[in-house]
């Protein structure tokens, strides 16, 4: 069976400047462009007596309506898109049936990452079973769609193969090429600019890390799936008592569970923002949603508390999660000369599932009942750039959690271990509140232990060892850390403070556990006993500073 041949013609065509959202995804490639989690996919099923000739119409009105999915990224300082009137796309057709068909075609269209500046960022595959089609995959650039949006293009798919009647491109809607240009005005400057000061502000505060911890498993990585129905109960009176969104209230718990476990009780993570509360976007394709910087104190009172401190946070970071990333990442770099240490983005939450579907709200509490067991299932292997990441599936009728993580900071064990853990907080928080001091006991959740060796400094937890480390490579040569708030680094070097630091901050990407000193003293050599502090106070000082 040959392949499908798609033919679209849009009402126009065109270029402009990326959007903001374009322009993050742009970082995060990278030059090399050889990230796998830049692909999204998602799968159709279709109904009795639709044919190849159907599908081939339906694609070709989704591509005409929604100019994302004809647009191409022509990269560089001044990255522009530019939008395809018409094409064509071919479509493989793949007689595959059973259980492996979904596997089978996401590894086929997600195999080679997209070449955005000549492919149309969207690729399609139909299973036929006895030449009959009977499954639609989808696999598009995170370019041109986020998960709301692809998660919008899916349905509309769906409706259009099973209704002819809506088989028609209908009014322009808002696009991407309309969205750089809202982004040009310059109330949207302003916001954009202050994104960034928001960022910085944060920065300058809050923990390099959640996962400044020791080692504790193997390397690798593996994502745990969760189904319960229990915590689907539990949620809604949650919701009803504290007067926030479901998506907050997993978020907060997620939080506490990552302080309890990481013994950080002020802390910091990713929250993906859709970005899609803003008149007109609800129904946008195109990738718009970008990272909102959402701090978090544990405290000492109950979780309900923690869960209305997030929401205060989550409306202040997501009012500030439009940003132009290429102007970021100077600041990040400022920040990180100026503290010493180095924003990771090891911990992320992700609510996938917040703009697509109906979210109880009880303020009853669940009544006592049969309920069944949750379900726990690893999923097909991933990779994410992060330690964590925390992906609310469905928070409707069941509690649908996955969580990705670092085998390295939580072994396979503990990845299920968590998923539980809030589950069993939801439950336990469903009926009452609960104090913060018991939420080790609930959930099974206890905090590392570091042991010898390890510094609080500037709200960061840093392994003194690792900080050693980082001043050997960055000198050449024999080196030692003092300190518990305050950290002095002695080094042999040739150089001046100023220099010995700028390299040393350069080494912190993805060390978790390393900060640099807050003073540097340049000796003209090193004691026997590279360990004795009296011995390095002793050596002649060529020079010493913060080296800021």
């Amino acid at each position: 069976m040959g392949p499908l041949r798609v033919d679209f013609t849009g009402a126009r065509g065109g270029e402009g400047p990326v959007t903001l959202g374009q322009g993050n995804v742009l970082e995060w490639i990278g030059a090399q462009r050889q990230e796998r989690s830049d692909i999204l996919c998602r799968f159709v099923s279709v109904p009795d007596g639709v044919t190849p000739a159907d599908i081939a119409d339906v694609l070709a009105v989704l591509i005409a309506r929604h100019e994302a999915l004809r647009t191409t990224i022509v990269p560089g300082d001044r990255a522009k898109q530019v939008v395809a009137t018409e094409g064509v796309l071919t479509v493989e057709l793949a007689e595959l049936d059973g259980p492996d068909v979904e596997p089978v075609l996401r590894e086929r269209l997600a195999a080679q990452p997209f070449d955005y500046g000549v492919d149309l960022p969207l690729r399609v595959a139909v299973a036929t079973r006895d030449g009959v089609p009977h499954l639609v995959a989808l696999a598009l650039s995170h370019l041109a769609t986020d998960f709301a949006s692809i998660s919008l293009v899916a349905a509309q798919l769906a409706a259009m193969l099973a209704d002819p009647a809506l088989r028609v491109v209908g009014p322009t809607a808002h696009q991407p090429l309309d969205q750089a240009a809202l982004e040009a005005t310059e109330p949207a400057r302003r916001r954009a600019e202050g994104a960034l000061r928001f960022w910085e502000t944060q920065l300058r505060r809050m923990p390099q890390c959640m996962f400044s911890v020791p080692v504790v498993g193997p390397t690798g990585c593996r994502e745990g799936y969760l189904k319960s129905r229990a915590a689907g109960l539990a949620l809604p009176a949650i919701v009803a008592r504290t007067g926030v969104s479901h998506s907050t209230v997993l978020l907060a718990l997620a939080a506490t569970l990552l302080a309890v476990r990481t013994g950080n009780p002020r802390g910091a993570l990713v929250s993906i923002c859709g970005n899609r509360f803003r008149p007109g976007m609800a129904d946008y394709v195109g990738t718009i949603a970008q990272d909102a910087l959402v701090p978090f104190e544990l405290g000492e009172s109950t979780v309900d508390d923690v869960v209305r401190g997030v929401r205060l946070a989550t409306m202040n970071a997501y009012r500030y999660s439009q940003f132009e990333a290429k102007r970021l990442w100077p600041r990040m770099d400022g920040v990180a000369l100026e503290r010493g240490t180095r924003f990771q983005r090891d911990c992320v939450f992700n609510d996938v599932g917040a703009h697509g579907e109906e979210r109880p709200v009880d303020a009853a509490p669940p009544a006592a009942g049969d309920v069944p067991d949750s379900v726990f299932t690893w999923l097909p292997a991933t990779s994410y750039p992060v330690a964590f990441y925390f992906t609310v599936i469905s928070a409707g009728h069941d509690v649908e959690l996955a969580l990705y993580a670092d085998t390295r900071y939580l072994p396979p064990a503990d990845i299920e271990g968590f998923l539980r853990g809030v589950e069993a907080l939801l439950v336990a928080s469903g009926s009452r509140e609960v104090p913060v001091g018991e939420v080790a006991a609930i959930t099974g959740i206890a905090p590392v232990e570091r042991g010898e060796g390890w510094a609080l400094v500037d709200s960061c937890w840093v392994e003194l060892a690792e900080v050693r480390k980082v001043l050997e490579e960055a000198t050449g040569g024999p080196a030692a850390v003092f300190g518990s708030t305050d950290l002095v680094g002695y080094v042999v070097a040739d150089e001046k403070p100023q220099a010995v630091h700028e390299k040393c901050v350069a080494l912190l990407p993805g060390r978790y556990t390393a900060m640099t000193p807050g003073r540097y003293v340049v000796c003209a050599a090193a004691p026997d006993d590279l360990t004795d502090h009296d011995a390095w106070r002793a050596m002649p000082v060529v020079e010493e500073g913060t080296g800021r």
